[in-house]
């Protein structure tokens, strides 16, 4: 039964993961309305993150814990996500990016929750 509950933790956690990499993409057209090529070069690296993210939430998702190192290296590009956000220099809105900086907490505490579930088994 145990080994049922960390598959579910687990799989939750990489659909959380997804998801947030769906919003982090979506995030600079709906909070920031310009819509040139000038106006996403700030969030470039985010959007980069957030489809490596949406990819091993996927992984995550479907194969739960048949790859394991895939929490440590999401807690990782959470942790850089975090960092890109706070070394903001290119511009951009302050919304995005507070946005990305709690994106990047949540799909951190997910994997960190689901590392933790993982560890007590």
């Amino acid at each position: 039964m145990g080994d049922l509950h960390g598959r579910t933790v687990e799989s939750r956690a990489g659909v959380a993961a997804f998801l947030a990499g769906v919003w982090l993409i979506a995030a600079p057209p709906v909070l920031h309305f310009g819509a040139s090529l000038h106006a996403f070069r700030p969030y470039w690296v985010s959007m980069g993150l957030a489809v490596v993210i949406m990819l091993l939430g996927m992984v995550r998702a479907m194969a739960p814990l048949d790859v394991p190192f895939i929490r440590h290296l999401t807690i990782v590009l959470a942790v850089w996500l975090v960092v890109v956000a706070l070394l903001r220099t290119d511009g951009g809105l302050a919304i995005v990016w507070l946005n990305q900086l709690v994106v990047a907490g949540v799909v951190a505490l997910s994997a960190g929750v689901a590392l933790l579930v993982s560890m007590r088994r």
